[in-house]
């Protein structure tokens, strides 16, 4: 579900895309082996810390399953992740994903993991100064295309998006232009789950900060976004909407770019054709950082505007287009 909008300066509706999910990589194989285990509960500090130990001195096989068992088991314990953190897996794990020559499947099973431990702020600053957003920056674009390379890159993509979720120090450290060029390409990658990635992290490293709205919308990202308003999944569209509804908030130069592109026609389209809740509002949410007085007839051509008010993020659309609530007699 998506998270609930706050409200941005200036009466704008910034969206906040939800977190990316914890990602949970299968052991296949190896799931009868104890390193492998599926086990996601609370465990002795002891344990992770010995999984920590294989993941540096182990066999390959071992080191793979003991990471395998290690992401599983920080997916949803708040209290191993930590455990994991005071073991220094993240260190552990930016080495690993250094091995970019010597072992992709490791690499890519490294990335899963940090994900799962970017859920929290101490680790979220850990994460950004032990460098590793460098080595996951440049996961954002493989040299050559394979299933582990295109898993890797979703679960960076992911783990910058989660890096920046309120820790508005680390969004510069994200947003610099190697890696906002290379989220964009992927906006247009084959595989819908990168491309959803891609769409939270664009929309979270730019709230609250214009230069950024104003660098990725240098980069092309507006007609980027729009072009996924048309995606199948339901799940694409409401991260696109919301990322071009930050993009939007308190930017009047994106605002005039993203009219030109065509976008209120495209918001409109898709909050009168959505059935998803979720898309309908994250559409209306930017339909309402767009539009001003000036576009009162145009929604009302476009037939949008009694939607807009039931939608609780743009309910008072009346006060945004200048139209005035009726008056009741009173007795």
């Amino acid at each position: 579900q998506a998270s609930p909008p706050t409200a941005g300066g200036g009466g704008q509706q910034q969206q906040a895309p939800s977190p990316p999910q914890k990602v949970d990589t299968s052991p296949g194989s190896a799931s009868e082996a104890l390193l492998a285990s599926t086990d996601r509960k609370d465990v002795n500090p002891n344990v992770i810390q010995g999984l920590v130990k294989i993941m540096m001195d182990g066999t390959p096989d071992k080191r793979r399953k003991a990471t395998i068992a290690m992401c599983n088991l920080c997916c949803e314990s708040a209290r191993n992740r930590a455990a994991a953190h005071a073991a220094d897996v993240v260190r552990v794990l930016v080495g690993m994903m250094r091995e970019a020559n010597e072992d992709e499947h490791l690499r890519r099973l490294a990335t899963a993991c940090i994900c799962n431990l970017s859920a929290d702020p101490p680790l979220k600053d850990s994460i950004a100064a032990s460098g590793a957003i460098q080595y996951l920056s440049g996961l954002l674009d493989p040299l050559e295309q394979s299933v582990d390379a295109t898993a890797a890159t979703a679960h960076a993509a992911a783990t910058l998006w989660s890096l920046c979720v309120d820790m508005e120090h680390i969004k510069p450290l994200v947003a610099q232009e190697a890696t906002l060029i290379a989220l964009l390409k992927q906006l247009k990658s084959p595989e819908s789950f990168v491309r959803g990635q891609a769409c939270g992290c664009v929309g979270e490293v730019c709230i609250g900060i214009k230069e950024i709205k104003g660098q990725l919308s240098r980069l092309g990202a507006i007609p980027s976004l729009i072009s996924l308003l048309d995606e199948p999944e339901h799940a694409t569209q409401r991260l696109a909407a919301s990322a071009l509804c930050n993009l939007l908030a308190n930017h009047d130069a994106n605002k005039r770019l993203a009219r030109e592109c065509g976008l209120l026609e495209a918001f409109a389209k898709l909050l009168k054709s959505t059935g998803d809740e979720a898309v309908q509002s994250a559409a209306a949410g930017g339909l309402y950082n767009l539009v001003s007085s000036a576009d009162r007839a145009r929604l009302e051509q476009l037939g949008v505007i009694q939607l807009l008010r039931k939608v609780p993020i743009s309910k008072h659309i009346n006060v945004r287009l200048g139209i005035r609530e009726p008056k009741h007699k009173i007795g």
